[in-house]
């Protein structure tokens, strides 16, 4: 009876999964959704085809892209995974991510799965699967009004990790985040930055670990790398950043990134310190794997933005660049990124306040927008799109670009074909979460639509230049 419940779930999740592709959604949630109310063990029974580890990666920004990355090092050294690739971050989602890679009778054996997670699902995950190591990019506050404070979500991962035999790797730049090896007494791996030509000396952003999480005193920091992470020490307790096992140190973003992690050399065509960080988690787990340097580099170079992270497009002749923000410190670190690209840019904004934005836009206040309001930023034109279109208007407003270069036009196609008509070397689209899917199927679409037919060469003469 056992083995045909998940046979019946597995199957009925498969056909959902290619209906909603023939639709045109993602079919990344309802499928597991639906296998999960035929067989409730579903993800437990496909997690047991896990061969060697299971990883969990979670934390407020930066884990869909450090999954992504951690993934092209994997497939780069050719091991065999489970990964909700999609973004998927829920059980259900992940639920679908295991079918989706299963054979029908749920038994084909993989090497790893590697599983982004939203946090306040890491304990219901952890329930269902048993993950050698759980990584914990950073805290930063998101979405009040769905999640709550900090705390409470920081409470629920230890209180899920605690008393099991996880191993932490943990951003030893981060105060909210450090503490989980006193806490939990689990074995913690460290990752940070060493002093970088990027810090500051005083905290500009709105930081959330302002106070010692030991003894409640304030926080005295040496520098920032950005928001609250950087190097702090509290003056009562003595608490610090803790040593690292895996350090990034000379960093250039020119404006790509160039740094090494120890000794490892590593280039990557992502922008702004926040994918540095991103890089530095990656390859410090695939160390933990064993995976051997050049692979690591290798990887790392040729890993393409995905799903609105600094996605690429080419419309026509024009250069657009998709970007998910969704929270103030992501806000400020992609616009940082924007400052260090001197081309001339045209810049697409669309809010949303739909349940998975969150209801409340007023974190685009707390965002430091006026840093790049100023003549060397090249803005040329801004565009607010969305349902919250005029909100972000004004804030742009207020930040001090002049009106006569802001455009508000809700309708996202218009807005995006408005931006796109303006002149400038590059085009960035800033999108929230629930207007990064449709977007980006609009931006696919004029991609596609503008491609230029390859020309065609007479194979029996050579191209020029040939021998």
């Amino acid at each position: 009876m056992q083995v045909i419940r998940r046979v019946m779930a597995i199957a009925a999740a498969k056909l959902l999964i290619c209906l909603s592709r023939l639709f045109g959604y993602h079919g990344t949630d309802f499928p597991g959704r639906v296998a999960r109310k035929i067989d409730p063990d579903i993800l437990k029974k496909l997690g047991a085809n896990v061969q060697e580890e299971i990883f969990i990666i979670t934390g407020t920004n930066g884990k869909t892209t450090t999954t992504n990355m951690i993934a092209r090092i994997l497939e780069e050294k050719g091991y065999s995974f489970v990964h909700n690739r999609a973004g998927a971050n829920m059980v259900t989602g992940i639920t679908t991510a295991f079918i989706k890679e299963s054979n029908l009778l749920g038994n084909r054996p993989y090497e790893y799965a590697l599983l982004e997670t939203d946090e306040a699902n890491v304990p219901l995950l952890l329930k269902e699967l048993t993950p050698r190591v759980v990584l914990i990019t950073n805290f930063f506050r998101d979405q009040l009004d769905r999640y709550g404070e900090l705390d409470r979500i920081i409470s629920l991962i230890k209180d899920a990790v605690r008393n099991t035999d996880i191993e932490l790797v943990l951003n030893a730049d981060d105060p909210l985040v450090v503490h989980f090896q006193n806490d939990t007494g689990l074995h913690c791996w460290y990752y940070g930055f060493d002093d970088t030509d990027y810090d500051l000396f005083q905290g500009e952003e709105s930081r959330e670990g302002r106070f010692c999480a030991f003894c409640g005193e304030e926080l005295q920091y040496e520098r920032f790398h950005y928001a609250q992470l950087g190097k702090f020490n509290c003056p009562r307790c003595g608490s610090r950043n803790p040593r690292r096992n895996f350090t990034g140190h000379d960093l250039r973003m020119t404006p790509q990134i160039h740094f090494f992690v120890n000794n490892i050399e590593i280039h990557s065509p992502y922008l702004g310190f926040y994918n540095a960080y991103n890089i530095l988690a990656a390859v410090a787990v695939a160390k933990l794997v064993g995976i051997q340097d050049e692979i690591v580099q290798r990887a790392i170079a040729s890993y393409q933005p995905r799903a609105g992270r600094m996605e690429q497009f080419l419309i026509g002749d024009k250069k657009a660049i998709q970007i998910l923000v969704k929270n103030p410190t992501g806000l400020n670190q992609t616009l940082a990124a924007l400052n260090t690209d001197p081309a001339s840019k045209s810049l697409f904004f669309a809010l949303n306040d739909n349940a998975a934005d969150g209801r409340d836009v007023s974190w685009i206040w707390d965002a430091q927008i006026e840093n790049i309001a100023h003549p060397s930023a090249a803005i040329k034109g801004i565009t607010c799109s969305g349902l919250r279109s005029g909100d972000a208007a004004l804030r742009f407003k207020y930040a001090g670009f002049n009106e006569g270069i802001i455009t508000v036009e809700s309708d996202l196609e218009a807005g995006i074909k408005a931006c796109l008509d303006m002149e400038a070397e590059v085009y960035y689209f800033l999108c929230t979460y629930t207007t990064l899917f449709a977007s980006r199927k609009i931006l696919s679409r004029l991609a596609r639509k503008t491609t230029r037919p390859r020309p065609k060469y007479n194979l029996a003469q050579p191209a020029a230049g040939g021998e």
